[in-house]
């Protein structure tokens, strides 16, 4: 591997740690709002009934930061022919915050709102889910969406060691990212 090479791919790991923060994020503060209802306001010229609860304000930070590492860990990933993150990205997210919705509509005696936003959230991870899992022949049947572009571009045995390599520092990710959650609020 030469220093390029290896530049990009700490480059690419770094953005998978910062979409596996992200998600972590999303997920803690998506379960704070929603153990006060679901909604919640602070600020502003008006008094809310129901004041958002600490760290509610790190999804406004997670969502953009783990779009930006994705997009730019997906440019890095394709110089390099590994896996790009877009669709892991967003099949993190969604089948995150799916789970979260899942979660709270059974814990309140079967919340038919919560439970069919979390079927709903689920079923929009899915193609990201195919794509990860099957690569460019998922990419090919979804033209629709990626128009003939093969969206994980690295050989069988590479995608594999990537998606390794992903699944490892995402977790590492999803660790560092709940203690630093905890830590800011």
């Amino acid at each position: 591997m030469n220093g390029r090479s290896l530049g990009l791919t700490v480059g690419l790991l770094t953005a998978v740690m910062a979409v596996a923060v992200g998600c972590t994020w999303a997920f803690r503060a998506m379960r704070t709002v929603m153990d006060v209802g679901g909604t919640c306001a602070s600020g502003g010229p008006y008094v809310s009934a129901q004041p958002c609860p600490e760290g509610a304000w790190t999804i406004g930070v997670a969502i953009p930061m783990l779009i930006l590492a994705a997009l730019a860990g997906s440019v890095l990933a394709g110089l390099l022919r590994a896996p790009v993150l877009l669709p892991i990205m967003w099949a993190a997210l969604f089948g995150a915050l799916g789970w979260n919705f899942w979660d709270y509509g059974l814990r309140e005696s079967g919340n038919a709102g919560f439970i069919v936003c979390g079927v709903v959230f689920w079923l929009m991870a899915l193609p990201a889910v195919l794509v990860v899992l099957f690569g460019g022949a998922a990419a090919r049947s979804l033209r629709n969406l990626a128009r003939g572009a093969t969206l994980a571009s690295a050989p069988a045995g590479d995608r594999v060691a990537w998606l390794s390599a992903y699944a490892l520092v995402g977790a590492a990710g999803a660790y560092f990212g709940s203690g630093w959650w905890e830590a800011i609020i």
